[in-house]
């Protein structure tokens, strides 16, 4: 498989912290991989993220994902770069209540310059696929957990990115819900979505990645297959 994310001794180290959030990771993820990064609390894992999405900067180390050496990027080019490669999920959805479903789904790729009738194609798309195109007037505020996070999983996938993100998807929803989206976001895997999940669930690793890596104290702990189930 090609290598679609290379991590090279990345270190973070925020200013008058007493550790390095991210120490010294190596690693790399290859494309139509689904990766889980676990750790506790504090473990350094959503700064990782961010790493790799540009929306932080290294203190020393290479960040690659595709042709971009993304620690290299301007903000401006950062932001072109997750534009049009990543894609993100958030544990609380980070979803415009004064917007639509369809509105909040359309604007990354209004951002990016996408022809509008190409987007509004694709957005329709995307709601009925994620069962959620009854939905696509109603505000995010009259939705149901479960509802705002397939919104905000379309929302991610709008521009088509090599790359998916997801920072504690299921954090904000039950249990059941919680399944739900593992499974979906299992499912975009099986259809070829290069996904890296952070996640405090053991069980939604166990179950919806083939590959877990445990970080601690801001280093790589363990690196391990998920065998299928």
């Amino acid at each position: 498989m090609d290598t679609l994310v290379q991590l090279e001794n990345v270190t973070k180290r925020y200013d008058g912290a007493a550790a390095a959030a991210v120490d010294d990771v190596s690693m790399r993820i290859d494309a139509g991989e689904a990766v889980a990064i676990m750790g506790p609390s504090g473990s350094g894992k959503s700064t990782l993220l961010n790493v790799i999405a540009g929306l932080d900067r290294p203190t020393s180390g290479a960040v690659r994902v595709g042709d971009e050496r993304v620690d290299m990027l301007s903000e401006a080019g950062a932001a072109r770069f997750r534009r049009k490669q990543v894609g993100m999920i958030f544990q609380f959805f980070n979803l415009l209540d004064d917007m639509t479903v369809s509105d909040n789904v359309l604007l990354p790729a209004q951002l990016a310059g996408v022809k509008a009738r190409e987007a509004r194609l694709r957005a329709d798309q995307l709601l009925g696929t994620l069962k959620i195109g009854h939905r696509r007037d109603a505000y995010p505020a009259r939705l149901s957990g479960g509802e705002r996070q397939r919104v905000a999983i379309a929302r991610a996938l709008i521009n088509r990115p090599s790359l998916l993100l997801a920072d504690e998807p299921t954090g904000a929803v039950d249990s059941a819900t919680g399944d739900e989206i593992g499974a979906l976001l299992l499912e975009l895997n099986a259809a070829g979505q290069t996904l890296v999940v952070v996640t405090h669930s053991p069980e939604l690793a166990r179950r919806y990645a083939r590959r877990v890596i445990h970080i601690a104290d801001g280093r790589v702990a363990s690196d391990t297959a998920v065998a299928a189930s």
